[in-house]
């Protein structure tokens, strides 16, 4: 064999060399991006559906609901829940008062997040009755942040913010980075967390459990 032959060979093995991981590298960075874009979806997903449990006041099924809420709860998100449970004894107040509160979320989308964490906000309303009074609704409006963490594959809420005009617009100036997809654009004009569409009314917009 000649050495020019041998040089042909050995340029042609190297391309094919350089080829394969151009092509492995490729595919993981298609892949990594695909499992970001799906844990995002996922954790918004997750993300109202705990806000419906968390939020949701019934007296038919408020003690389930904590129970669950605690489920999905980890850190000091779980520890302020579980003072608030106590101290404010939620059970109790609203069996006895007949507290029943719809949770409805009007928007959400990720901040930011990787595979298996993720910062949410949420636009959440929430429609509030006393001792079966439905002529009586306070409408409490909030937007709320979480940050998340994925374990065992489900997504548990780790902290919880809700927030002001002004702290919104601190974390909006902070973050310098690019949109993600699916992100909530933030509307002028949305009211801080207890605006109340009937002022006569004495519930409270939801506190950070």
């Amino acid at each position: 064999m000649s050495r020019k032959l041998r040089l042909l060979l050995a340029g042609g093995g190297l391309l094919v060399v350089v080829a394969v991981a151009l092509a492995v590298v490729t595919g993981v960075r298609y892949w990594s991006m695909n499992a970001e874009e799906s844990a995002r979806d996922s954790a918004v997903q997750a993300a109202q559906e705990h806000t419906l449990t968390m939020f949701g006041r019934d007296p038919k099924n408020v003690s389930e609901n904590i129970n669950k809420t605690m489920g999905f709860l980890t850190g000091s998100a779980k520890q302020e829940m579980q003072k608030n449970v106590t101290e404010h004894k939620i059970a109790e107040t609203v069996k006895k008062d007949k507290i029943v509160t719809v949770a409805k979320v009007e928007g959400a989308g990720a901040m930011e997040n990787t595979r298996d964490t993720a910062k949410v906000l949420i636009y959440l309303n929430l429609s509030t009755s006393r001792n079966t009074n439905t002529e009586e609704v306070q409408i409490d409006q909030s937007r709320i942040v979480y940050d998340m963490v994925k374990r065992d594959g489900e997504w548990l809420i780790s902290t919880i913010d809700i927030l002001t005009d002004d702290s919104l617009a601190s974390r909006v100036q902070q973050s310098d980075g690019p949109v993600p997809s699916g992100a909530v654009p933030i509307p002028s004009g949305t009211p801080s967390p207890g605006t109340s569409a009937s002022p006569g009314t004495s519930t409270p917009a939801p506190a950070t459990p």
